[in-house]
């Protein structure tokens, strides 16, 4: 489960309010408290409510008084002059780094995370239906990214003429993910050569990942051409082709849950609605700020909230992603889109049980 000190470490984007020295530790309660109760209703929150949860029994004035404060320091604002106040990004960003207290998983959470990830799909079928499992356990869009290829281990590889100058590259992960993808050959190859090839490829380089098999081809080409007879010339072209940098696009995206933020009062507005839908299809785009999480070593969530998020259209959101592991190396990322209005806490829980368990899911379908 994750630890404070982890996700304070990693939860940071951009810049960050950190532990603002201007807040009292009278200051800091209540604005957890309008969190919370804003979380919960929905709704603006007015001093008297937050007056009636005082340890201190507080008057309705005095907790007025530092919501004020609260909102000239950014924290609060008032929607409308007659109303409440509600947080902003940056109560929200305060409250994930400094306020957020260890939440355990639910037992019917966890009933129902099991069950639904028991079965032995296929891993693309395993990945559609984890999203749908993230977007039911928590109300908010379940998103699953596959692994690049860069990060897959490969178990096979098979090349098939199409004509002089294609060839259909088929290639299956460790984990039982299969990717295709068609490249252009300048020199010729007989179907036979391709067998061959495939073979020779398999041999040598099964279970390591892709990026492992770029960096050894890259070196077999920094070595002196003339050491090499005309085979393995042809299945250094092939791997170098077939392993190209641009194949870590080949990442696929399955979401799930956006019928969910239809009937969240934040999205009641048909502009910001629409906005918000044109960013959920442009897949790749998402994919990429979803997969920010893996860029280094560390299995750690990540949470940007609100303006942080770099694409147009989801500034009104949170989203919540963490890696997820096969035989201890990270694949990809999965995690949860939804309003900045959600129980943090419970969706960190969430999306780390999720992620901890699909790796295992995912990296037992590989051996059985």
């Amino acid at each position: 489960m994750w630890s404070n000190r982890a996700m304070r470490r990693s939860t940071r984007a951009r810049s960050t309010p950190g532990d603002d020295p201007g807040l009292t530790e009278r200051s800091r309660e209540i604005l957890e408290w309008a969190i919370s109760t804003f979380v919960n209703t929905g709704q603006p929150v007015g001093s008297r409510k937050i007056a009636r949860r005082s340890r201190e029994h507080l008057s309705a004035a005095t907790v007025r008084n530092i919501m004020a404060d609260l909102e000239e320091m950014g924290y609060l604002r008032q929607p409308h002059s007659s109303a409440g106040r509600i947080p902003t990004d940056k109560a929200y960003r305060y409250y994930v780094d400094n306020l957020l207290k260890r939440h355990e998983i639910s037992p019917r959470d966890r009933e129902i995370i099991d069950f639904g990830l028991k079965s032995q799909d296929s891993p693309e079928q395993l990945m559609a239906r984890t999203s749908q499992l993230l977007s039911r356990v928590s109300g908010n869009l379940g998103i699953v990214v596959s692994p690049p290829l860069s990060r897959v281990a490969l178990e096979h590889i098979q090349f098939v003429k199409l004509n002089e100058d294609r060839v259909l590259v088929i290639l299956v992960s460790r984990s039982g993910i299969v990717q295709n993808r068609v490249i252009r050959c300048e020199a010729s190859f007989s179907q036979a050569d391709l067998e061959q090839a495939g073979r020779y490829i398999v041999e040598h380089f099964r279970h390591k990942t892709l990026l492992e098999v770029r960096s050894r081809v890259v070196e077999m080409i920094r070595a002196e051409r003339a050491n090499y007879d005309s085979f393995t010339q042809k299945v250094i072209y092939l791997s170098t082709q077939s392993f190209a940098e641009p194949s870590d696009a080949a990442a696929e995206l399955y979401l799930d849950g956006a019928a969910n933020l239809i009937q969240v009062p934040e999205f009641s507005d048909i502009n910001r609605m629409r906005m918000l839908f044109e960013t959920i299809e442009e897949k790749n785009r998402l994919a990429s700020l979803i997969s920010e999480c893996i860029r280094g070593d560390a299995q750690e969530v990540r949470i940007t909230i609100g303006a942080e998020n770099a694409l147009p259209g989801i500034e009104d959101c949170a989203l919540i992603t963490f890696p997820y592991m096969v035989d201890g190396t990270i694949q990809g990322s999965l995690g949860i889109l939804g309003p900045t209005r959600m129980e943090y806490g419970r969706a960190i829980s969430l999306v780390d049980y999720v992620a901890k368990l699909f790796g295992r899911v995912l990296g037992n379908q590989g051996r059985s």
